[in-house]
């Protein structure tokens, strides 16, 4: 009984190996210093295989290529290959060891070892040796160097014709952005201005000379723009003669003059009007704006 038993188990493990077959050839055994030696590994086997770290094991030889691991796969046994080029920088015999393979169930296969060797180089030493010679001085062949010296001189030139041209670019650039100057119409720019002006809250600050200024200064500017005059040195009386030849209309002349006149008392005599005088003529001062505007147009219409 215990005979057939150690048959059976025998025979189980028999088979289960031969499942596994690896197995490992090389192009050539030998090979002069620094050249390839080819290997190719195969390995067939019906469970999964754990491929071992060549590099490691081929030491001292060096790996010099490891190829990409092949598989054929099918329902009742896979095939694996590869292929590895080896070399070594010395002379001499080397045994590359037996390359184990382990499955899954923990069972380990082995290929065979194999010797390879590495020859020196022979030398030939039937040619006579010569010593070296020292490096021979060549004469300046002008004709020779003349395409290299033309060559330069025309890309000089045409880097100093590119530099010419891009500053030429960038100073008509230059040029036109000062010359294109977006002009806002003259009666937008002081009802911007006076609305700025309101903001500041300059009469509710005490700065009531500094809110007078900047009002008179906004009129001054606007009737220079539209009329085409020049107030800013004019006195108020000035202005108003000057208004009065544009055609402005007479109760609206009363109405600039009455404001310029209150302005002057306040820059020049110290007055200090309440703050519903001030509120009056700051409305005052956007219906002047709108108004000759509007006048100066109609005018302009006929």
């Amino acid at each position: 009984m215990n005979r057939l038993l150690y048959i059976t188990i025998l025979l189980i493990s028999t088979f289960t190996f031969a499942q596994t077959k690896v197995n490992v050839t090389v192009d050539t055994n030998r090979a002069l210093i620094g050249d390839v030696i080819h290997l190719d590994l195969n390995v067939q086997s019906d469970a999964p295989i754990l491929w071992p770290d060549l590099e490691t094991l081929m030491a001292p030889v060096e790996v010099q290529k490891l190829g990409v691991i092949d598989s054929i796969l099918t329902s009742n046994k896979n095939s694996y290959r590869q292929n590895i080029s080896i070399q070594h920088f010395d002379t001499g015999e080397f045994v590359l060891p037996q390359i184990p393979f382990v499955s899954y169930a923990g069972d380990t296969f082995y290929t065979d070892s194999i010797t390879v060797s590495f020859i020196p180089v022979l030398l030939d030493t039937t040619n006579a040796v010569f010593d070296i010679k020292e490096p021979e001085e060549v004469p300046f062949n002008f004709s020779e160097a003349k395409p290299f010296i033309y060559g330069s001189f025309v890309l000089i030139a045409l880097l100093v014709l590119i530099y010419y041209i891009i500053q030429k670019l960038r100073n008509k650039k230059e040029f036109v952005e000062e010359q294109v100057v977006e002009l806002i119409p003259c009666d937008e720019e002081a009802i911007d201005a006076l609305k700025n002006l309101e903001l500041q809250g300059l009469c509710a600050k005490g700065e009531v000379k500094n809110h007078y200024v900047q009002l008179t200064d906004i009129l001054r500017s606007y009737f220079d723009r539209e009329y085409q005059l020049e107030t800013i040195e004019s006195t108020t009386d000035e202005i108003v003669a000057l208004l009065k030849v544009q055609k402005v209309d007479t109760l609206l002349l009363k109405e600039i003059a009455c404001l310029l006149e209150e302005a002057d008392l306040v820059k020049f005599a110290k007055s200090s009007p309440d703050s519903f005088t001030n509120d009056r003529f700051m409305r005052s001062s956007y219906r002047i704006v709108e108004d000759c505007h509007k006048m100066n147009e109609e005018v302009q219409d006929v």
